[in-house]
């Protein structure tokens, strides 16, 4: 496994542009087993398995015909288990070189190594729906621009995303309004289900956890600020539906 101490990058320069060899490799590096494990995305924690429930609960909401899912980006494969355990068939797949060794045992069997320029399934898998949740701002511009080809490519027809805006955070490399991520994804014939906004506005979600009393804090999730994106703004909770 990678060493326990990822290298230190200088996100603000790389920002939006495409990255050359060295600095793609200096990515890869960085999202190496240490990262999942530092993050806490594999340690069990009560807040990453209640989101990861959450995220499950919302998404069949929303698309009650889930269909076959990936999760791109899907860490330690926190969410692939929890729509598992709903009795959904999932997989995922994630650019960390130690996936494999990091990610839950239950679903080392339904995680590959991958990244969203060059996702390791095909047309055959049968996929319907692709989540991504606090990912997609990881990623470099120049790979996120293929990404509707590899969604095309695998027939996706539905998206549930949330795409963080906060430049603050360590790796959040592409901060883009929602207008390029509706325009990225037209490309491959995806529409924003802005009809959802009503509905969504006042749905209760945790939103941080309370370490004091070791317990979630639950609020109306637009209206609460955290996180300041909201749902289908700028750019927040998004889903997309391919109606072509």
């Amino acid at each position: 496994m990678a060493s326990a101490n990822p290298p230190t990058l200088t996100w603000e320069t790389m920002r939006n542009r495409p990255l050359s060899r060295g600095e793609k490799r200096a990515v890869r590096e960085f999202y190496a087993g240490s990262y999942p494990e530092q993050s806490n995305y594999v340690a069990r924690h009560p807040w990453n398995e209640m989101i990861a429930e959450y995220r499950v609960q919302l998404t069949r909401a929303v698309f009650p015909h889930l269909g076959k899912v990936l999760d791109a980006g899907c860490a330690g494969g926190a969410e692939v288990a929890a729509f598992r355990r709903a009795g959904v068939e999932a997989f995922g797949f994630d650019i960390c070189p130690d996936l494999h060794d990091v990610a839950y045992p239950e679903v080392r069997d339904y995680v590959r190594m991958g990244r969203m320029d060059y996702i390791p399934y095909s047309q055959s898998d049968g996929f319907t729906t692709l989540v991504s949740h606090d990912v997609i701002e990881h990623v470099p511009i120049d790979h996120l621009e293929r990404f509707p080809d590899e969604l095309r490519r695998l027939g996706i027809r539905q998206l549930a995303l949330v795409i963080s805006k906060d430049t603050l955070s360590a790796g959040h490399i592409t901060i883009q309004d929602t207008e390029y991520y509706l325009e990225l994804f037209s490309r491959a014939g995806f529409r924003l289900l802005r009809e959802l906004d009503p509905a969504l506005r006042n749905v209760e979600a945790p939103i941080a956890w309370n370490h004091t009393t070791n317990e979630p804090v639950i609020a109306p999730y637009a209206g609460s600020g955290r996180p300041k994106n909201g749902w289908n703004v700028v750019p927040g909770h998004l889903f997309f539906a391919n109606d072509r």
